[in-house]
């Protein structure tokens, strides 16, 4: 049977594969800087019969992996990225790395990993059995900033695939038929007039000021807007030192919701928003629209596909020091915290 090759095929290299997981967990690198990552996993499936695409939509970390010919082209997606600030050791409590630093926290040193030792193990069943197909596996950067997969789309690289597969760490298997949200991610450059704060004020217009004055126009904003949309912003540039006006201040904004129309609304009222902080701190700015999405389009016919496997494989198997170490872990996590996830997780019984 083509499924029982592919799984003892993940048996045989579990060790391995789990090794190369550990070693995208100690790499760690943030968005289109994943080059140790991607060199990782590209030259890993390359060694098993893959052609290898590098440097694919003008991002070095991205590439595509294609063996087979013919159809059906089945896609399997790995992505790549850190997260900046969550360094972290292989440890049940908080333990930096490099303080400061990148870290896994979304897992995509598993995502990758598994992604591409699946497309492998798919390989190999279709290649002992004669199967026809194409397999693509896609190394995906910067997934956290809504980038890889956006730039990839934009360049052609999913055209004539049947179906692709990807999946995501959490706290439960499951393969269901939510959505995503809706996004766009966004820069806003302002521009004033320097002067010293001291000695000249009255000649400096503060891009700083406008910054501020739109943050606080998003926030207020917040409370008008529907419950689960997610306006979230850092600012970037924000002046050298107290005794000098900035000239420049930089501003970055995600905008979620569950549907594109919304995010579009609300979108539309943080750049009114931005036009007012101008005209109150007498500045200008740029709007620099990096990248945007739909919400996802769930479907049930591969969920069900999926499910079915995953109960035929069966749950996994904690060993007890695997056990140990979530109780440990969880040891970290305050009771409300546990109780306010499981009352957003909406499943039967969470009390």
């Amino acid at each position: 049977m083509s499924k029982g090759i592919s799984l003892g095929w993940i048996d045989e290299n579990e060790k391995h594969i789990i090794e190369i997981s550990d070693k995208a967990w100690e790499y760690a690198e943030v968005g289109l800087l994943e080059y140790k990552t991607s060199k990782l996993l590209a030259d890993e499936i390359e060694r098993h019969g893959f052609r290898v695409e590098r440097g694919v939509a003008g991002m070095p970390t991205a590439f595509v992996a294609t063996w087979g010919s013919g159809k059906p082209v089945i896609g399997v997606m790995g992505e790549l990225d850190a997260l900046a600030g969550v360094s972290q050791k292989a440890v049940p409590h908080k333990d930096p790395v490099v303080e400061g630093g990148p870290g896994h926290g979304c897992g995509h040193n598993i995502h990758g990993t598994s992604g591409m030792a699946g497309a492998i193990a798919i390989k190999t069943a279709m290649e002992e059995k004669k199967l026809p197909g194409t397999i693509k596996f896609y190394g995906c950067p910067a997934e956290e900033t809504l980038v890889g997969k956006v730039f990839m789309v934009r360049d052609g690289l999913f055209d004539g695939v049947d179906a692709c597969l990807s999946h995501h760490p959490s706290s439960a298997n499951s393969a269901g038929t939510g959505s995503s949200n809706a996004m766009n991610s966004v820069k806003f450059h302002f521009h004033g007039r320097t002067a010293h704060a001291a000695g000249d004020p009255e000649s400096g217009i503060s891009a700083l000021d406008a910054v501020e004055l739109m943050s606080n126009g998003v926030n207020f904003m917040r409370e008008h807007i529907i419950e689960k949309a997610r306006v979230h912003y850092v600012t970037e540039v924000g002046g050298g030192q107290p005794n000098v006006v900035p000239a420049y201040a930089r501003t970055w904004f995600y905008v979620r919701a569950p549907e594109r129309e919304q995010v579009e609304y609300i979108y539309d009222w943080v750049l009114e928003i931005a036009n007012g902080a101008d005209k109150m701190a007498r500045t200008t700015h740029e709007v620099e629209f990096l990248t945007g999405c739909y919400n996802m389009l769930p479907n049930k016919g591969l969920s069900d596909l999926v499910i079915s496997n995953m109960r035929e494989i069966g749950a996994p198997v904690h060993t007890d020091e695997e056990i140990e170490f979530a109780k440990k872990m969880n040891e970290s996590i305050p009771p409300e915290l546990k109780k306010e996830s499981l009352r957003k997780s909406e499943r039967p019984g969470w009390e």
